[in-house]
């Protein structure tokens, strides 16, 4: 009898360990369920964030400003160029102004010489005349603008050579500005953008080119920044050597 006792103990204890176990792998597996779900809804969400994007808009706008230097060992104008980058345009509401120019520029353009009699020297050289009229816009904030101009250009070679080249022309103001106080405006982009003088040469050329500086590029206004501390404007400079510019500039609204 103390054996079939013992018996039915252990059976017992068998069955109970048996069902306990059975209820800890479905806890197991619930768990693992829940875990997968937020493994996947995490996922999810990090997809759906990845995928959103901030979108937003700007408009900026390059132009080309070209400078001039005169040589100090050449009577040739070096141009060079000079790309900035801009985010300025016209808008609504801001204060415009027209304007005129004018400039007379000795020794640019074709230009030449060459052994002359009695050791002499023989030279050809130019002298460019231009004038016209621009309007322009500065925005509200003073901080940027843009316009537009047209003039007619004149260039005229005199002495061993001669020749002339004379044509209307377009540019560009690509910015204005008067955020360090004064009105400042920028010139840039002439339509057409060179000239060419055909020369007729007499004597002895020998050694002499007449491409020098022919065909070449020309300022639309010179100089092609100018900045004055209020307006109306009256600029009228006479250098050394026969440069001579005079800019206006005056409020229309």
């Amino acid at each position: 009898m103390a054996q079939k006792g013992t018996f039915s103990v252990e059976c017992e204890f068998k069955k109970n360990l048996t069902t306990k176990g059975k209820q800890g792998i479905a806890v197991a597996l619930v768990a693992i369920i829940v875990v997968i779900i937020v493994v996947v809804a995490g996922v999810g969400a990090y997809v759906a964030l990845s995928n959103t994007k901030s979108t937003g808009t700007s408009t900026s706008h390059s132009f080309t400003s070209s400078i001039a230097t005169r040589s100090s060992t050449s009577s040739s104008l070096t141009t060079s160029t000079l790309s900035t980058e801009s985010t300025s345009s016209t808008v609504s509401g801001g204060t415009t102004y027209s304007g005129t120019f004018s400039f007379t520029l000795p020794l640019l353009g074709p230009s030449g010489d060459r052994p002359g009699p009695n050791s002499t020297i023989q030279a050809y050289n130019s002298t460019q005349v231009a004038s016209g009229t621009f309007t322009f816009t500065l925005n509200p904030g003073g901080l940027s603008g843009s316009g537009s101009g047209k003039g007619t250009f004149t260039i005229t070679t005199q002495g061993f050579c001669t020749g002339t080249d004379s044509f209307s022309y377009t540019f560009s103001i690509p910015d204005v500005t008067t955020e360090l106080g004064n009105l400042t405006v920028f010139f840039s982009n002439p339509s057409p953008s060179t000239y060419y003088v055909p020369l007729t040469c007499t004597g002895n050329m020998n050694g002499v080119t007449t491409t020098v500086n022919n065909p070449d590029s020309f300022l639309p206004v010179y100089p092609n920044e100018i900045s004055v501390p209020s307006v109306p404007a009256n600029v009228n400079v006479h250098q050394s050597g026969g440069f001579i510019y005079t800019i206006t500039i005056t409020q229309t609204s």
